[in-house]
């Protein structure tokens, strides 16, 4: 990647060794998309296989009081297929939250609507807003939250996507008394926002863990997931390297998160969980903050 590649195509780039974070980060990212591209060219893996998704896809389906997922078509980042996962809360006046939003469909649309009106549009990390706009055209009353620094990224300006309100590292007045809510930060501008939902304690989380079933992904995926641990219900190793650049902070916000001790985990990619929740959300984040020897 040449100076001038980089600095047409990406945003301003962090000096000194957090660029060096990034620059590892990144050269895992593309590698891994390069040989996802090259791999579909001579595989005839391309499309998205049925089983890579979590069906019924584009529809509410309750996973506790007030609370849905929404899971829709698989989306082919860098030449991979992923599934992907949106979640939607209920406040208790009635409005919808709609975190890290899918496609738009009108059918989908016409479903939240008779759960309640659609009020809040979050992005919580760097990666999951470019659905957003789509909603924003049909709800433009909608706030739309998302991460600190996501409003000031090239991609997101020239997307024409709007960030009203910067997420905060402690709760929102519109939700503070249903959702705990704060910030793990990284380094080149990665930031994710996690929320704790208390009524139905249930954790919501897109990136910092990924829990992708290798059976049900294609091949080269699958090894290339693999590979980066993303398939084992932990956080994949191309986004470890960039939390570990804030390694002091980020662990004293997953010990903040761990402690929430969850009845289940959301993600955005892969099996959510349902089952000794808290004991495998210390077994995720166990990479970060096992004493250093």
């Amino acid at each position: 990647m040449t100076a001038r590649h980089t600095a047409a195509n990406d945003d301003r780039l962090p000096s000194g060794g957090t660029a060096r974070a990034w620059k590892i980060g990144a050269g895992l990212a593309i590698g891994a998309a390069a040989a996802g591209l090259a791999y579909r060219r001579l595989s005839n893996d391309h499309g998205h296989p049925p089983q890579v998704a979590y069906p019924p896809l584009d529809t509410p389906k309750p996973v506790a009081e007030d609370v849905w997922i929404v899971d829709g078509a698989p989306i082919a980042p860098g030449g991979l297929t992923l599934p992907v996962r949106m979640t939607v809360v209920r406040l208790a006046n009635g409005d919808l939250l709609l975190h890290s939003p899918i496609r738009y469909t009108p059918a989908l649309a016409r479903e939240l609507e008779a759960i309640g009106p659609i009020r809040h549009l979050i992005a919580p990390n760097i990666a999951h807003w470019t659905f957003v706009k789509s909603w924003q055209a049909i709800y433009p009353e909608a706030t739309t939250w998302g991460v600190p620094g996501l409003r000031d990224r090239r991609q997101v300006r020239t997307s024409g996507v709007r960030i009203d309100r910067d997420l905060q590292d402690a709760p929102e007045a519109a939700w503070a008394d249903e959702l705990e809510q704060g910030l793990v930060p990284g380094a080149a501008g990665f930031c994710e926002a996690y929320f704790f939902h208390k009524p139905s304690r249930t954790l919501l989380l897109v990136d910092l863990i990924e829990n992708l079933q290798p059976e049900k992904l294609p091949p080269f995926t699958r090894m290339a997931m693999g590979a980066a641990a993303a398939t084992r219900g932990t956080t994949a190793r191309y986004l470890r390297v960039l939390i570990r650049w804030n390694g002091k902070d980020a662990a004293a916000k997953i010990r903040t998160v761990i402690a929430l001790a969850p009845e289940q985990v959301i993600v955005a990619h892969g099996a959510i969980f349902d089952e000794g929740a808290a004991e495998r959300l210390r077994h995720a984040f166990a990479w970060l903050l096992r004493p250093s020897r």
